[in-house]
């Protein structure tokens, strides 16, 4: 590409054009080769895509097992494509150490969880498991104890098992089989001992051949309660990397699709520098000192479908640091980003998701926290905004509505536009225009542009 560069600058000097104009041509055509293909790569890549197509419109389950295989060590893209198979209405049951194998298997129209994507089980504790199991469905956890080599098995991979709910056919809770583990293994080593010094006991010798060698271990009774749902989806995260059963934003998915707030598949989708408003659960929370000794934090909010980055910079850091200790649901607005680490958000305002929110949403309003008028308490507005999307039937028609709209409520508000386009989103300052932002106008924008489509700042806010 270099050798090229004086070549293309003669060029366009032939050609009349000014040298400014045709260094900056050559920068584009120059970040582009580092990620152009030629036609024949172009090809392959159509073909591959068409295949998968195929694949997955033609036989969905053995397709999302597949993919959620090959992704098992990226726990981002194993909660995005559980999401996705649940919005396709595909089962996805829990690991179960009766019939899961290391991956993402298909048994029917279920998909099956892979027992190598729990924390601290590998691959000869699997291969020990489904040795095991040749013999027959394990009839308890000392059951299972007795059967496998518990060398490959041991306490840590049965704890990691017990808490993704891979024992949870048994019929018993998940507190009680952790709770009665250490008796459950003392008798499953006291079974497999026995055997290895030929100790077998009369009823074992009389058993049937299926289990001939190997007498089922005596059950082990456990009535504990089971643990409450946030300690139990807590755990699943902790050996899986991500809520399996549930999640505990599950409550809240019609208050988000009510707000508009975006999944982390949207996030992935849109512009840099692009608004928006997350719903999810604060965790990882780090406070830094900048240079100039001002705090500022890093988090990462949990989403439905997937997590986010947060970067929450000095100042919106000092209205929002008790909300970023909130342990339930927060709202964040602020601006995507692209960082070293990936697509981060820069946070400028976080609150919690109070009862009266929540029940204002659920009772038929759709605006989150800081779009209503601020008046109430003592706060003016800053901005307004207002977002349009491109594409109408009729733009001209549009635009000359809402200028009318916001001329018929003059007010000392500044007024900025937000073009949604397909790639991008355009800022636009209507210079010479203020209004009045207050519900009046919200009602009047939102009749013609839709709910969610106006946005009012106010002072003093992050």
């Amino acid at each position: 590409m270099a050798a090229q560069r004086a070549k293309f600058l003669v060029g366009c000097r032939a050609n009349d054009i000014e040298g400014k104009k045709a260094e900056r041509v050559w920068d584009l055509v120059e970040k582009f080769a580092g990620y152009g293909f030629n036609k024949s790569h172009a090809a392959c890549y159509g073909l591959v895509a068409y295949q998968t197509a195929y694949l997955k419109a033609n036989y969905p389950v053995e397709f999302m097992a597949a993919l959620l295989t090959s992704e098992m060590e990226k726990t981002d893209k194993i909660v995005q494509y559980m999401e996705e198979c649940r919005s396709m209405g595909l089962r996805v049951e829990p690991p179960a150490v009766g019939v899961s194998g290391a991956r993402f298997t298909v048994l029917g129209e279920t998909i099956h969880f892979g027992l190598a994507a729990i924390k601290n089980v590998g691959a000869t504790a699997i291969d020990s498991i489904v040795k095991a199991r040749e013999t027959g469905a394990f009839a308890s956890l000392a059951d299972f104890c007795g059967r496998v080599d518990l060398r490959l098995v041991n306490r840590r991979v049965v704890e990691s098992l017990v808490k993704a709910g891979a024992f949870d056919s048994l019929g018993e809770t998940r507190a009680g089989l952790l709770s009665g583990l250490d008796q459950a293994m003392e008798v499953g080593q006291r079974s497999q001992r026995d055997r290895d010094e030929g100790q077998a006991s009369l009823f074992e010798s009389l058993s049937s051949p299926q289990v001939a060698g190997s007498a089922p271990a005596p059950r082990v009774e456990s009535q504990v309660p089971e643990w409450p749902r946030e300690e139990l989806l807590g755990y699943e995260k902790e050996v899986l990397g991500f809520y399996l059963s549930g999640h505990p934003l599950d409550e809240f998915r019609e208050v988000a699709g009510r707000l508009r707030a975006a999944s982390a598949t949207e996030l992935a989708g849109s512009p840099v520098a692009a608004r928006v408003l997350l719903l999810g659960l604060v965790s990882g929370l780090q406070e830094n000192s900048t240079k100039s000794g001002n705090r500022m934090a890093f988090a990462t909010l949990e989403l439905v479908d997937g997590s986010v980055p947060l970067t929450i910079f000095p100042e919106p850091y000092r209205a929002c640091a008790v909300a970023l200790r909130h342990r339930g649901p927060v709202l964040v607005r602020g601006r995507i980003d692209d960082s070293d680490k990936g697509r981060v958000v820069l946070a400028e305002e976080v609150k919690p998701l109070d009862e009266m929110t929540i029940a204002q949403v659920r009772a038929g309003g759709d605006r989150a926290p800081g779009r209503r008028n601020g008046a109430a308490t003592g706060e003016s507005p800053q901005t307004c905004r207002i977002r349009v999307r491109a594409g109408t039937a009729d733009p001209q028609a549009l635009l000359a509505s809402l200028r009318g709209i916001c001329e018929a409520h003059p007010g000392p508000t500044p007024l900025f536009v937000h073009v949604l386009l397909d790639e991008q989103e355009v800022v636009v300052r209507a210079k010479g225009l203020s209004v009045l932002a207050d519900e009046v106008l919200l009602g009047k924008v939102e009749g013609v542009l839709g709910p969610g489509s106006i946005l009012v700042e106010y002072a003093g806010r992050a």
